[in-house]
């Protein structure tokens, strides 16, 4: 019996610690939080440049996922889904985005970053911030 309960509560701070990443910190000496999504819970993902796309999320909640700045082609993506085997995306550079380029076939993209936003229009002022000035 006491190795069920060795067992159980291993698994259990297994699970605390992998599922935890909303409240560990996104880099070390960094005090901003990684943001995770459950992959179950999303509802639709659009591109709104080469880099970033805007997911809804059950329950009205939205985020901006960031991909890496070798991505090309998600601005006229077709078909964009999470490729990951795990049920929380996080912006981790782990999870790959995939989706289908109408010119070159099927592509990924590493997810570098995911920001939660009000809306969609949020999304597009949260990329304008970032931008580098011209």
């Amino acid at each position: 019996m006491t190795s069920v309960r060795v067992s159980s509560l291993g698994f259990a701070v297994a699970a605390v610690t992998i599922g935890g990443c909303a409240s560990l910190p996104a880099a070390k000496g960094s005090t901003a939080e990684s943001v995770c999504v459950n992959k179950r819970d999303i509802n639709s993902i659009s591109a709104l440049d080469d880099q970033h796309a805007f997911v809804k999320v059950s329950a009205g909640r939205f985020y901006l996922v960031t991909v890496d700045k070798a991505c090309r082609g998600l601005a006229v993506a077709r078909a964009i889904a999470i490729v990951d085997a795990t049920a929380r995306v996080c912006g981790d550079g782990l999870t790959l985005l995939s989706f289908e380029n109408p010119t070159v076939g099927p592509m990924r993209c590493r997810i570098e970053g995911i920001d939660s936003v009000a809306d969609k229009n949020a999304a597009r002022d949260l990329i304008e911030s970032r931008a580098p000035p011209e």
